[in-house]
């Protein structure tokens, strides 16, 4: 059974354990593609929750398995885009696109976003593939976007969209 719980942001011990877990798993770059986890302190995470970040962690049968992100396009309190970093952690992989399908669901539902923005590192096929199911589309490829970490080298990066009603559409073809 899969449940979503929202993360406040003076929820110290919870992003903590989030940040954690993000680190330990060695997934702190799906969710912020451009940042290097190794320069990374849980203050520097912390950070980037007090602005309008809205977290909301993913359970499967009372387990966190997942955390996404969502906080306004370019950092504009004026816009309806939302900018995503999503991920399962790595127990539950398999549960990916259920779990994080359940996850913007959400958002669509409680955030009412007119659309929701993604970068994703072009070697990342893995990510492009979850996002297709999840009714992002790319936008473009462009030159130089993301720092790699695992390559430790900038790349290309995909820039992607979807739609509330892309999002949902992908409930039917499931």
């Amino acid at each position: 059974m899969y449940t979503y719980r929202v993360i406040q942001p003076d929820d110290r011990q919870t992003l903590e354990n989030i940040y954690e877990r993000l680190r330990a798993e060695n997934l702190l770059w799906t969710v912020y593609p451009e940042m290097d986890p190794e320069q990374w302190s849980f203050e520097y995470f912390l950070s980037f929750h007090q602005t309008p970040v809205h977290t909301l962690a993913g359970y499967i049968d009372g387990e966190m398995a997942g955390v996404q992100f969502l906080w306004p396009f370019r950092d504009s309190y004026r816009t309806q885009c939302a900018e995503i970093g999503l991920t399962a952690f790595r127990p539950y992989f398999a549960h990916a696109v259920p779990l994080c399908r359940g996850a913007l669901l959400w958002a669509c539902e409680n955030l009412e976003p007119a659309s929701i923005i993604g970068r994703v590192a072009a070697p990342a096929h893995h990510i492009m593939r979850l996002l297709g199911c999840l009714g992002f589309q790319p936008l473009g490829l462009i030159p130089g976007l993301l720092w790699y970490t695992r390559r430790q080298r900038h790349v290309d990066g995909w820039l992607v969209m979807a739609t509330p009603e892309s999002i949902k559409a992908t409930v039917e073809v499931a």
